[in-house]
């Protein structure tokens, strides 16, 4: 009897052992590859050192694409993971199916919250991106901004000031163009993706939108918008712009070009690219009527399918990569932006931005960043804007073709939600 009572409480212990230190685990959807992995791996570790109840299950995607895919088929499945990377448009779409557990919930909680001081610290502008009818549901991850990446040498050669303003940037552009002696050009002044995005950057630092205020209908024929094609489209009839659908560190590396407009996000691979063959630097969008370059990136949600105990762990995460010294050394890795202000305090901040003057640019540019419409027709608007900006830059279709087609398919779209 006494051996049969020494049994049941050992398994008692034993499975009072197995309760205590039963870890939690959060499953974290993201595209972070390349040289974005192993950071990222490296604060998981850290957070898991720190927090030895929870692991933290990275399941990576090959892209973007791949994940939008994956979590509206998990939405529909009801098989979501607990977190994951979202852009503003998918968070939209996965609200109207009540899946995307508001941040504002944990936010508010006495005990586990963020007091007023730790949320004014995150940049206005991506908390406002994050935000809908009041209410914060996402929180900002990876956030990259929109700069001038130039070739220093070529500049310096040509005698030439960084562009300040858009019709400097044009003037530059013609005196960079290179031609050998047979008329070919073997240097383009500026390299053009002939993609939403571009005309994206052109158009809101001229002060247009392709959206009105309430995000009902499309502004593409408007003066603003009508102009800003007709000038890509020109410079890249002009020779002295390259155009093509796809990234530009290559050329830009290989000397084909003197000048791109690409994301922060690309500079580790513009530095691949040029390998120490010239000196180079970023530096901010030019300005048109004004200064409001787009920011790009993805947000944190949690999702409402996932455990109580579950979601709380995901939210200690979202805390832990919102710390100034989290920040610091995430921005420090990928290049791209802190998305707390008190980031900038941190020594490893201070040594990197004094050593890399880059840095310094990229988070001048943060209190002039516009953002995306956070609607769920969003991604394709985009769809429908990009291919519009490729047709007129491949010279398909003239600039208000393009642009007059395109605002009626959007209209349609904004019409039938």
């Amino acid at each position: 009897m006494r051996k049969v009572l020494i049994i049941v409480l050992v398994l008692s212990l034993f499975l009072l052992a197995g309760s205590i230190f039963a870890k939690t685990i959060v499953t974290f959807w993201n595209s972070m590859g390349g040289p974005f992995r192993q950071p990222l791996n490296q604060i998981i570790s850290e957070f898991e050192a720190q927090h030895p109840n929870i692991e933290i299950k990275s399941i990576f995607m090959d892209d973007y694409a791949v994940l939008s895919e994956k979590l509206l088929s998990a939405a529909i499945s009801g098989h979501l993971p607990t977190m994951s990377l979202v852009y503003s448009n998918w968070t939209a779409r996965l609200m109207k199916s009540n899946l995307v557990q508001p941040m504002q919930t944990f936010i508010d909680n006495p005990s586990i919250g963020l007091s007023k001081s730790q949320l004014d610290n995150i940049w206005k502008v991506f908390l406002k991106a994050n935000t809908w009818n009041g209410k914060i549901y996402t929180l900002p991850f990876n956030k990259s901004i929109y700069l001038l990446f130039v070739n220093k040498d070529a500049l310096m050669l040509d005698g030439l000031g960084i562009p300040k303003t858009i019709p400097e940037l044009i003037k530059d552009a013609k005196i960079l163009t290179m031609k050998n002696a047979s008329g070919k050009v073997i240097q383009y002044g500026l390299g053009l993706r002939t993609t939403v995005d571009t005309f994206e950057v052109f158009l809101r630092q001229m002060g247009g939108h392709i959206l009105n205020s309430n995000y009902t209908k499309a502004l593409l024929t408007s003066p603003v918008a009508l102009n800003t094609l007709k000038m890509l489209v020109k410079l890249v009839k002009s020779g002295t712009t390259f155009a093509q659908g796809g990234y530009l560190d290559g050329p830009f590396g290989n000397g084909r070009i003197a000048m791109f407009i690409s994301t922060s996000a690309g500079i580790p691979f513009t530095a691949r690219s040029v390998g120490g063959k010239f000196a180079w630097t970023v530096v901010p969008i030019p300005k048109g009527k004004t200064q409001a370059p787009p920011f790009a990136g993805t947000d944190l949600a949690i999702f409402k399918t996932a455990s109580k105990s579950q979601q709380i762990a995901a939210w200690k995460f979202v805390k832990f990569l919102l710390k100034p010294e989290v920040q610091a050394f995430w921005a420090i890795k990928t290049g791209y932006l802190p998305v707390v202000k008190t980031a900038l305090d941190t020594q490893a901040w201070k040594i990197y931005s004094n050593e890399n003057p880059m840095a310094k640019v990229l988070v001048s540019q943060i209190p002039f960043a516009s953002f995306d419409p956070g609607i769920a027709q969003w991604s394709s608007i985009r769809t429908i804007v990009g291919n519009a900006v490729s047709a007129a830059m491949h010279f398909k279709e003239t600039p208000e073709q393009a642009l007059q087609y395109a605002q009626k398919q959007i209209n349609k779209l904004l019409d039938a939600k």
